[in-house]
């Protein structure tokens, strides 16, 4: 149990080292005011709500005895200045501890002691100006949400010690990191808007092995990587603009090939702008969301399998670097407005699913191919179509193998 003392000092404050019968119980936590010279000493654990909102308090020194920060502990005590030194006696340190300690400045190393950080742990401490360090403990499995959200200041590589499995919600989001990222294989979940804003994360990223869940917005923004991106094959799901505005990547994308990746969502991919290469869609996937690779750089070919039902609203649009022809397969039943709008690269389209299927307008509008093939189903293509004039519809010999 803590016990909590108060005083005043006028001359440098001597640390004490506290005894009971069972020998040396470590030093007291000590907060400053930094003007009348009033201190606050707990021994032991940080009580919850201890100096809540106590914006006049300047210096923190957390003590030996102490193995357990309390929720709200430092919550909003924007005055702390220097950096923070959490002692390796400490195994625990709860939601909210140091929200919008704003004044802390330097490296944060949380000690390999540490086995849980809570919701909003160190949210808004954006004076931090050094790197992160999380503890190395087998024990420490899960990073919680919002724990460094908008510690702008960190720079550095982060890399996520490979105990931890969960990445929840907002984890790092608008974080300054300036290096690397480093996922490992134990990770199996990455929360929604996790690294989003990350834009100094810089290099190649490498996603674990065992990722099954990326959530939306995970990455969004994370303009600063480079490189190819491999979705490992374990992942099944990726989400709403989960790499939305990455647009360092300037290699290949390779998407998972796993029986139960049957949807990319909307803008999971939009504005990827510097990735290059052909895009292969994997046979798993049965619907691409609205705006999914909408003003994506790719160079090379487009393959869409035979398991997708449905093409979203300008899914592909602004794609202008495919640059061979384009192949709707049989089981596709609808393709959004917008769809293939500005791929102003394709040499042409062969279908065999009837002109019904494009249910939106303006799917083809600003490409500039001349015939469209038509299959024994391809029924209802004219020469105006979907936002062209002047087509030329010619039936597609040899279906379906592509001349």
């Amino acid at each position: 149990m803590s016990k909590v003392f108060q005083g005043t000092t006028t001359n440098n404050v001597t640390e004490l080292t506290l005894q009971n019968e069972g020998g040396n119980i470590g030093t007291q936590t000590i907060v400053w005011d930094g003007t009348q010279g009033t201190i606050d000493q707990v021994i032991g654990d940080i009580p919850d709500n201890w100096k809540d909102g106590d914006g006049s308090l300047k210096q923190l020194q957390i003590g030996s005895s102490c193995t357990s920060i309390g929720s709200h502990a430092f919550y909003y005590c924007s005055g702390f200045t220097g950096a923070l030194t959490i002692p390796n006696s400490v195994t625990s340190i709860k939601f909210q501890a140091f929200e919008n300690c704003s004044g802390l400045t330097g490296s944060l190393t949380i000690p390999d002691s540490v086995t849980f950080i809570g919701y909003a742990a160190f949210k808004g401490c954006s004076g931090l100006n050094g790197s992160l360090t999380l503890p190395t403990n087998p024990n420490f499995t899960s990073i919680r949400n919002s724990a460094f959200r908008e510690c702008t200041g960190l720079t550095g590589s982060l890399v996520i010690p490979d105990s931890v499995t969960t990445i929840e919600d907002f984890s790092f989001r608008n974080c300054g990191f300036t290096g690397s990222l480093t996922i490992p294989d134990s990770v199996i979940s990455i929360g929604y808007a996790a690294f989003q804003g990350c834009t100094n994360l810089t290099g190649s990223i490498t996603i674990g092995n065992n990722v099954t869940n990326i959530s939306g917005q995970a990455f969004e923004n994370c303009s600063g990587l480079t490189g190819s991106l491999t979705i490992p094959d374990s992942v099944t799901f990726i989400g709403y603009a989960a790499f939305k505005g990455c647009s360092g990547f300037n290699s290949s994308l390779t998407l998972p090939t796993n029986p139960n990746f049957t949807s990319i969502r909307s803008e999971a991919f939009r504005s990827c702008t510097g990735l290059t290469g052909s895009l292969v869609i994997p046979d798993s996937v049965t619907t691409i969301g609205d705006f999914t690779f909408s003003d994506c750089g790719f160079t090379g070919s487009l393959t869409i399998p035979d398991s997708v039902i449905s093409i979203g609203y300008a899914a592909f649009q602004g794609c202008s670097g495919f640059n061979s022809s384009l192949t709707i397969p049989n089981s596709v039943t609808t393709i959004g407005t917008y769809a293939f709008q500005n791929c102003s690269s394709l040499t042409a389209l062969y279908t065999n699913t009837p002109a019904s299927s494009w249910i939106g307008t303006d799917a083809l509008n600003n490409t500039t191919f001349t015939t469209i093939y038509t299959g024994p189903n391809a029924t209802g293509y004219t020469s105006s179509f979907q936002g062209r004039t002047g087509l030329t519809i010619s039936p597609w010999t040899n279906y379906p193998n592509i001349p």
